[in-house]
């Protein structure tokens, strides 16, 4: 009977033993799953945080009701044209004092979206082409310019708006022509920056806290504001800016076609001719020659190109023999000579560098 009881208490044991084995594992197994998954939380509330530099400029433009709570989180993602969308129309409601209300029917078949409606109705916004706006597509910095730029005129339209800053970045080209008074503007106020290099980097998406922290800089400026927001980067009137828009037009027509001695047009051009015609259709009497040429207009100095100076060059340093138009950067477009096209040259090297003789201004 003992040997029986004694058999019974060791089989109890061992199931004991084996019971509290079972549950260490099944802590250890729950455990392991589960610690990942508090991991994964950890991070994804990290993605909720902003990023040290912007982390004020949010946190102000939360507290003036600038940023939709659905945009309150993610803020290293990129922004769609939806989303900025609701943000502008945030912003135009704050520059006004009131929330706009409208009925409205969607011009859109890709969205319904009320504050993408409202920025249509006020101008604000465009569509892509074929009834479509393109709600999900990630919005690039020269579109948010020109969104920025559309909601502060639609909102201050007693502002001033004639000086715009007439800094040239290094991708000047690379901005639509649609978008460059609003990235000059914009760039004249100290809303929106370059990306380095003296690039704009127009095609680039931006973040959902670049977009607002730029939002907040636009709304900062304007609540100071009381007749215009002051242009505290080198400034340039809206009526030049047009000019110079108008010409680079002009001058990407004419990229190309071949140098012809006395040729004006439309075909083909010798230098002078090429400056002649074009200016000519800016509204800028000028003379045909280029000797005749680098005597009006403003003297500029070499250090203070602009764009669309007249520069002329000396073969032998005393006789104006060649002209061309600076674009910036240190170039020149011309019609060079037998056997060549309209084109960019350089002129802090080489050949141009050494024969360069004086400029003139004659955009007003």
């Amino acid at each position: 009977m003992m040997q029986l009881m004694r058999r019974r208490c060791s089989i109890d044991s061992l199931f004991f033993i084996l019971l509290m084995t079972g549950i260490i594992i099944i802590a250890n197994i729950t455990y392991a799953d589960t610690a990942p998954q508090q991991n994964n939380q950890t991070a994804f509330v990290k993605e909720d945080i902003p990023s040290e530099w912007a982390k004020v400029d949010i946190e102000k433009a939360i507290e003036a009701d600038l940023v939709p709570i659905k945009i309150q989180n993610n803020y290293i993602s990129k922004i769609t044209r939806e989303e900025f969308s609701e943000i502008v129309v945030k912003l135009y409601e704050a520059l006004v004092g009131q929330e706009l209300v409208i009925e409205v029917e969607s011009v859109f078949t890709d969205t319904q979206n009320e504050a993408v409606l409202k920025a249509s109705n006020l101008g604000i916004v465009k569509g892509v082409g074929n009834g479509k706006f393109a709600p999900d597509n990630f919005i690039t910095r020269q579109d948010i310019s020109v969104m920025m730029y559309r909601t502060l005129k639609a909102a201050k339209p007693e502002f001033d708006y004639s000086n715009v800053s007439k800094h040239t970045f290094a991708d000047h080209n690379n901005i639509s022509p649609w978008a460059k008074e609003a990235v000059a503007y914009l760039y004249g106020i100290e809303v929106v920056n370059g990306v380095g290099q003296n690039l704009f980097n127009p095609w680039k998406n931006t973040s959902r806290e670049e977009a607002i922290v730029l939002v907040m800089r636009m709304y900062n400026k304007a609540m100071i504001s009381k007749d215009s927001i002051v242009v505290s980067r080198d400034g340039t009137s809206r009526r030049q800016l047009v000019t110079k828009l108008k010409l680079e037009e002009l001058i990407a027509q004419e990229m190309g076609k071949p140098y012809q001695w006395g040729g004006t047009g439309p075909n083909s051009y010798d230098c002078s001719g090429l400056v002649y015609s074009i200016y000519g259709r800016l509204g800028i009497s000028l003379p045909r020659t280029a000797s005749s040429q680098s005597k009006v207009g403003v003297y500029v100095s070499k250090e203070n190109l602009d764009y669309g100076d007249l520069v002329f060059f000396a073969r032998n340093g005393k006789t104006v023999n060649h002209v061309g138009i600076y674009v910036g950067n240190g170039e020149f477009v011309h019609s060079p000579q037998t056997g060549d096209v309209v084109k960019k040259t350089t002129l802090l090297s080489g050949y141009y560098e050494r024969t360069y003789y004086t400029a003139r201004r004659v955009i007003n």
